[in-house]
């Protein structure tokens, strides 16, 4: 059982009642031989670079991408189809072959998708603040709420305390170096109820 059993407790993050919440609010497709593997979209059209920053906010052209969770809801597709009481893992690979690959199709448009977004999170901030992106990450990164609340944070913040004390608050010296790819609070997936409980 060991190729379903890797699947099922690495890559099922979430229970099943979460990941149906957030499927729930997203809209089904049509199949598009183009695009098999995605079967929801979040109906989300972005405003682009010229409307106001909390505008886009608002709209969700920074939220988290709906990928995710289409990526586990295939996981529990292809778990609803085996009973592990008598499937091998030869037949469990066969399958289940369609619904492994939508969600590395899936897995992989996500982390494209959430890298363009903080991409574009993190110019239209520095833009509309006039900041720099470390300056912007040293906040951002430790950030305990949500982006729009951070919005609000900024306009107080960043419009109101000059450049040169906003420096001597974070001390002296150079911030410490932090790693481009970790991913904001504001931004990571949040969790639900915790993984599902282990089957015996």
């Amino acid at each position: 059982m060991g190729k379903f059993n890797f699947v099922k407790e690495t890559n099922i993050r979430h229970s099943r009642e979460v990941v149906m919440e957030h499927i729930n609010k997203l809209q089904p497709l049509n199949y598009n031989k183009f695009m098999w593997w995605r079967t929801h979209t979040d109906k989300v059209v972005s405003l682009g670079k010229r409307a106001p920053l909390k505008e886009r906010i608002l709209n969700g052209d920074f939220n988290p991408s709906s990928f995710f969770w289409q990526a586990q809801l295939a996981l529990y597709m292809a778990k609803d189809k085996l009973d592990l009481t008598k499937h091998d893992v030869r037949y469990q690979i066969e399958i289940c072959a369609v619904d492994f690959a939508r969600h590395k199709r899936l897995m992989e448009d996500f982390e494209k998708e959430e890298t363009n977004r903080m991409e574009a999170l993190y110019e239209a901030f520095t833009s509309a603040f006039q900041i720099t992106k470390e300056e912007l990450e040293e906040e951002f990164l430790r950030w305990p709420g949500d982006i729009l609340s951070f919005y609000y944070k900024a306009e107080n913040f960043f419009r109101t305390t000059p450049a040169e004390n906003r420096k001597n608050m974070r001390g002296r010296g150079r911030p410490p170096k932090i790693k481009t790819e970790t991913i904001p609070k504001v931004l990571q997936v949040k969790r639900g109820r915790g993984r599902p409980r282990k089957q015996p």
